[in-house]
């Protein structure tokens, strides 16, 4: 159905990856995972036919048709209903330019002929289903309740997820390609899509940092790492099976690199004392008549040396020498860990109502939060979760992850930013932004051309190095990559403050650990 040969792809004139092999067929499931920056997005782009290749090919079978669904919309320009008459192709426009014309027949213009012809290739494409072909997803997907006139710019994270694969799946695709498909989308969301996709009889590629998605879904990992620009293959399981096997290289890797290592120190002693022999000897003779005879041994002495340096170099130099195993730098988070006073109320709502135009999202809503409470709030897409954390913060002094940083993508530096939010010195700064992974040569970029899991990761190292106490955290996970989320995991679990959290992730909750757990539907919010 799909495949892909030796592909090279770069950013900026920097590879990303080269060398990358790929055949999706029926039924096939294939994860993408790697750091952020490391080129998962633009690989499926280069599938979807967005974007070419620096080198190599993507072909696809007869007749295949490619699905390509995106991390967001690319345009929140338009309506909904216009949006999803997109998904259904030639036929949205043949159905355009019929109605245009039957406006002109209406007002006596001689347009009949072409109203022939595209009538009936209206009726080849069969257009009398499409309203029931959209209905249909639109019903699947649980986003039958939009109106088609509503505003793209006014449905929320998790609607414009469903809206993305609805269009997707108008088109009948026999391959999907998947960009973080459970950002922003509910437990209930995420459930019916691993449900959905088992069901597909399509093949799929999906790009994810949801392991416990990637585990319920997938049966083959494929790893590009952002330090070899060789992609790794992982057969044989998801997330849980590839953390497993990716230890089991990597031990065996160190200990062949450490048995080289050994060989290679044991040559260049051994080509080190041939030469002081050889030195030796030289030295040694003055005159007689040996001195010629032990002068031509030193010197045969010496060439060997060389030889065995040379080759020994050599060795080094091809392909088939290891090199030392790299890491990525840790990520260093520094919560602070002082609490304060337990047992104090640092947040409280009584008889909080707040509505979104006609609709009420919280209603009577009475809460408190003490110091050093952990608590985790739960509940579908639209039910008030963000409004309710929004809310608590209002009038504290507290450091608050929100759920989106597109307002971020301004021209402002990586380094002014922090330093605007946090006031330290210039090396200081340096230091904080290195812990962070951010590079001396990303310090001057601009906001707009990170990616938004390096936003992410931005605006985590603002609020870490804050001085609040409570932490209000809104999908904390979105866009992180593995590396970052095991240290963010870590660095709340150790964190003594307040913590309240919004979030869809379990493999997240169940890692981090909540005393206590809030659902909010229907405008309650139910302590359980």
């Amino acid at each position: 159905m799909l495949k892909a040969v030796s592909l090279s792809c770069a950013h900026d004139g920097d590879a990303l990856f080269s060398g990358f092999d790929l055949v999706l067929g029926e039924g096939d499931r294939i994860g993408v995972v790697g750091p952020n920056g490391a080129g998962k997005t633009t690989l499926l782009r280069v599938l979807a036919g967005e974007l070419k290749p620096v080198s190599g090919s993507v072909t696809y079978g007869p007749g295949t048709r490619v699905g390509y669904v995106a991390q967001q919309m690319p345009d929140p320009r338009g309506t909904v209903g216009a949006f999803l008459t997109g998904g259904l192709g030639e036929l949205a426009e043949v159905t355009a330019r019929m109605r245009v014309l039957e406006a002109r027949l209406a007002a006596g213009e001689d347009v009949l002929g072409e109203y022939g012809a595209v009538q009936e290739r209206w009726t080849a494409l069969e257009g009398w289903t499409a309203q029931a072909r959209v209905g249909e997803v639109r019903q699947r997907l649980d986003i039958a309740d939009l109106p088609d006139e509503l505003p793209l710019r006014s449905v929320s994270g998790g609607e414009q997820a469903r809206l993305l694969l609805a269009r997707a799946l108008l088109a009948e695709p026999d391959v999907l390609l998947l960009d973080e498909p459970t950002n922003h989308l509910d437990a209930e969301g995420v459930a019916w899509l691993q449900g959905w996709l088992t069901a597909y009889p399509g093949g799929v590629l999906t790009v994810s940092h949801d392991r416990a998605f990637l585990d319920a879904v997938v049966s083959r990992i494929v790893e590009l790492d952002g330090i070899d620009e060789q992609p790794q293959d992982y057969p044989g399981g998801g997330y849980s099976a590839f953390r497993v096997e990716k230890q089991r290289r990597w031990e065996r890797l160190l200990l062949d690199f450490e048995a080289q290592e050994k060989d290679r120190r044991r040559w260049e002693s051994d080509i080190e004392r041939t030469k002081e022999f050889s030195r030796g000897v030289e030295n040694s003779v003055r005159s007689g008549a040996e001195a010629p005879h032990l002068r031509r041994v030193a010197r045969l002495v010496a060439r060997k040396a060389k030889v065995r340096e040379r080759r020994l170099r050599r060795q080094m130099e091809s392909v088939r020498w290891i090199a030392k195993p790299r890491t990525r730098p840790p990520l260093t988070l520094a919560f602070p860990q002082d609490a304060g006073d337990p047992g104090e109320v640092v947040l409280r709502a009584e008889g909080l109502v707040v509505t979104a135009g006609d609709r009420v999202l919280l209603d009577g809503v009475d809460l408190s939060v003490r110091r050093g409470d952990r608590v985790l709030i739960t509940g579908r897409n639209g039910a008030g979760k963000t409004t309710l954390l929004n809310a608590l913060g209002e009038g504290i002094e507290a450091a608050v992850l929100p759920q989106t940083s597109d307002g971020l993508r301004t021209d402002q530096t990586v380094m002014g930013f922090f330093r605007e939010r946090v006031p330290v010195y210039l090396d200081d700064a340096e230091a904080l932004l290195l812990g962070h992974q951010f590079g001396a040569d990303q310090w001057d970029a601009r906001l707009r051309s990170l990616s938004a899991g390096e936003l992410r990761r931005l605006l985590l190292a603002v609020l870490v190095n804050s001085p609040a106490r409570v932490l209000l955290l809104d999908e904390p996970t979105n866009f992180l990559d593995f590396d970052a989320l095991d240290v963010v995991e870590e660095a709340l679990r150790r964190y003594r403050g307040t913590l309240v959290v919004v979030t869809h992730d379990r493999y997240f909750a169940d890692a981090v650990g909540f005393g206590r757990r809030w659902h909010v539907a229907a405008g309650r919010v139910v302590e359980s």
